[in-house]
């Protein structure tokens, strides 16, 4: 929809920052925050609807056997809405259940003391939810004095006892004057309250701070210590040693972590036992995953552990967290909890949230067609495609394309899709060319890359025709062989990967396909989508650039290139190698032809006393022993000569079989005849190899290299063998002997497998 003519907008009304925070920073409430955060304007999605479906039905009214805890993970990544949809949830719980206890943490810390003492937002930070809090408490006090009084039996007053536990349970009466007037002594209630709690923490200070909540005297002094304060001496006295979380001069952080863990777990677990409700909302769990091994443990088995009293006594935990986040989470905790995904939005959400905050939060006159301003059908098109449709990512490429859009007045009347465009690049590529070229040196020296001596192309080559793109530098990973590192800017646009597809592939056609791999390195924004399409045209994934790890990332990439390149240039040796022997097969058949009609002849007139299968042997053949002179180890030797005679025994029979028919040989016996003859000089060549091999290692045990390069050799003759029929050179003359084909096929791992394990001893 283009803008209507003449219209002038006078203000930029997206966020400066588009983060929303679920903490004492943020606006939890409805009123919009102007360039504070992304939560002034809201978009229905899937996971807000899901998530509120899921609230819904855990305040619905309990069934009889009381209300199932619920655990739910809001799974994505940065930017698609999840702590937007966590706000949600509090609004609508503070709306809808304002009697609901709810706890919410804006994301973990490494020093949870400091964290529960200032930032963790509870239902006792106002003076009503701490009376709240201890008419709880004094609900739980009945709760187990109920379950005290209805237990005596023996008592005659046995009637009367069940009449008094159930208005305890029904809270009618005091349980205070309960206790006075059938003297029982409050010492006994309370440890067994502090044995219930010790079912579900090891803190047992927990328990005996709560049953003193009850006694005016200590009051103030467990207020100040579940608010983080260090414990009074009369606390100190009854056992409360320790504070929730570390004093500020300490940094008992493992401590700290299990000590909060148990307060939330405390009071939600008190809750649950009277039958009322208790939220809490936790963002940002992946941050964890930055912390050292020991306190990333501690949190983990923490989490674990409050999970299980949710979900096991009645409450709703909802958290945050990345796609690694939740595989660092446990297989049990996975089993407890439902996970709700975050994807990005489609083009008419998108539309929406566009037009929501050119409305200033307020929906749209025309929900179906809402209002976008300035920004025309090209732009908002963009605006998606290049966002992905990542809600933070629109709202900052919208904000740019406003600033870039604004006269002198600041006044704006069109935001064309060449603006958003713009806007896309200045976000993204916030560093120089310099920068870029400092950072991929130093990925050189990490990996002690070798720079090619010289271009292996000229310099109008390596470069675009606009020279958005160009060669950094050219490496030479192995001899004859090349990376080219290519810097690009944004590709944003189809004409954009065109020009580069055409750039490698020119770079690919000038060096030889075999021997070329390329890193295409972007410094600004590329969409996956156009990542997976460059992946396609030019063989390798992009790499964006990161102002954090990225030499690292770099020399790993390269490292994987590397690799593939060598193995490719192998596999391209080993179809020259193929067709190098299918043409000496070939010559070699043309000259068995020959060879051929001499045997016919010699059959139809044999010549008295000349030895017929000698007469058929190929010219130059050293026969079983090999005549090279070279010395091999005992076993080694021994399957090479095997080899050898095998093979000789299958040229003899094939000649043999011709002169016994008197005919001329078929095409069919040429084929064995030359592939037994060729196999019998590769394997000849093979032995040479391996014997010079051997007499180099024979006084010492072979270097690292030195395996490597039997390895090769054993290879090189493995692949040659692998191109040749060998299935036509039959089976053998001896009984229970092996084929010649199984003979040679594995006679290359029969010798690494000896040489290598001789080595070892």
């Amino acid at each position: 929809m283009a803008p209507d003519s003449g219209e002038i907008w006078h203000r930029n009304p997206f966020p400066r920052s588009p983060v929303v925070r679920l903490g004492p920073s943020s606006d939890l409430g409805d009123a919009a925050v102007q360039g504070a955060d992304s939560g002034n304007a809201h978009v229905d999605t899937p996971l807000v609807a899901d998530l509120e479906g899921l609230v819904d039905d855990y305040f619905a009214p309990p069934a009889a056997g009381g209300r199932r805890g619920l655990a739910v993970a809001l799974v994505g990544g940065f930017g698609l809405g999840k702590s937007h949809a966590l706000r949600r949830a509090y609004q609508k719980v503070r709306a809808e259940r304002p009697e609901a206890a709810m706890w919410t943490v804006d994301e973990p810390a490494q020093d949870m003391g400091r964290l529960y003492r200032d930032r963790l937002r509870g239902p006792t930070d106002l003076p009503q939810g701490r009376q709240a809090f201890e008419e709880l408490v004094r609900d739980y006090y009945a709760y187990v004095t109920a379950g005290w009084v209805g237990a005596q039996e023996d008592d005659p007053r046995r009637a009367a006892l069940q009449d008094i536990a159930a208005g305890l349970r029904d809270r009618t009466l005091d349980p205070d004057k309960v206790v006075s007037a059938l003297r029982y002594d409050p010492e006994v209630i309370h440890a067994d309250l502090r044995g219930t709690l010790g079912e579900v923490t090891e803190h047992r200070g927990f328990a005996t701070a709560l049953a003193l909540l009850l006694e005016p005297p200590f009051k103030p002094m467990v207020w100040q210590w579940l608010r983080g304060g260090e414990p009074a001496e009369p606390l100190r006295e009854r056992g409360v040693t320790e504070p929730i979380g570390p004093a500020a001069d300490r940094a008992d952080t493992v401590a700290g972590i299990d000590r909060v863990f148990d307060a939330l777990a405390v009071q939600g677990f008190l809750h649950g036992r009277v039958g009322r409700p208790y939220v809490l909302l936790l963002d940002s769990l992946e941050k964890v995953l930055d912390w050292r091994e020991e306190l990333r443990r501690t949190f983990m088995d923490a989490f674990e552990r409050l999970v299980n009293i949710y979900t096991s006594h009645g409450g709703l935990l909802v958290f945050c967290t990345s796609t690694d986040g939740l595989r660092a989470l446990r297989p049990s905790v996975h089993e407890r909890m439902v996970q709700l995904w975050a994807n990005g939005l489609d083009e008419d959400r998108t539309r929406q949230l566009v037009a929501r905050y050119l409305a200033a939060g307020e929906p749209a006159a025309d929900a179906a067609r809402p209002a976008t301003g300035p920004f025309d059908e090209e732009g908002l098109r963009l605006v998606h495609g290049l966002a992905e449709g990542v809600p933070r990512r629109v709202l900052r490429i919208c904000r740019e394309a406003w600033q870039i859009s604004e006269d002198d007045d600041g006044l704006v009347r069109a935001v064309p899709g060449a603006t958003v465009l713009t806007a896309a690049r200045r976000l993204h590529e916030r560093v120089t060319y310099e920068q870029v070229l400092s950072d991929v040196h130093d990925a050189l020296d990490l990996g002690q890359w070798r720079i090619a001596s010289r271009d292996p192309v000229p310099v109008r080559l390596s470069r675009s025709a606009d020279k958005r793109e160009e060669v950094m530098y050219w490496l030479s990973p192995a001899p004859n062989s090349y990376l080219a590192v290519i810097y690009a800017r944004s590709l944003l646009l189809a004409d954009d990967a065109e020009r580069v597809t055409a750039l490698v592939h020119g770079l690919r056609s000038a060096v030889s396909p075999g021997r070329f791999e390329a890193l295409l390195v972007v410094n600004g924004l590329v969409s996956q989508a156009m990542q997976d399409r460059l992946w396609r045209s030019i063989g390798s994934r992009p790499l964006v650039y990161r102002q954090t790890g990225f030499p690292q990332s770099v020399h790993e990439a390269l490292l994987q290139l590397a690799q593939r390149l060598v193995t490719e240039r192998r596999d391209g040796d080993l179809v020259e190698l193929g067709e190098q022997l299918r043409r000496d097969l070939d010559q070699q058949t043309a000259q068995l032809e020959e060879l051929s009609r001499a045997m016919a002849a010699l059959a139809l007139e044999p010549r008295p006393g000349t030895p017929v299968t000698a007469a058929v042997l190929p010219s130059g053949s050293r026969g079983a022993g090999g005549a090279s002179g070279e010395e091999l180890p005992g076993p080694v030797g021994r399957r090479f000569r095997d080899a050898l005679v095998m093979l000789e025994g299958v040229t003899r029979r094939a000649a043999d079989r011709a002169v016994a028919r008197r005919s001329a040989t078929t095409s069919a016996e040429l084929s064995v005849f030359g592939c037994a003859t060729l196999v019998q000089a590769l394997t000849e060549k093979f032995r040479s190899s391996v014997a010079i091999w051997s007499a180099a290692t024979a006084d010492t045990a072979p270097t690292e290299r030195q395996l490597v390069e039997l390895r090769r050799i054993c290879r090189e003759y493995e692949r040659a063998v692998e191109v040749l029929p060998v299935h036509l050179l039959g089976d053998t003359d001896q009984a229970h002997a092996p084929a010649p084909a199984g003979t040679v096929e594995g006679l290359a791992e029969e010798v690494w497998g000896t040489l290598s394990a001789t080595a070892a001893a």
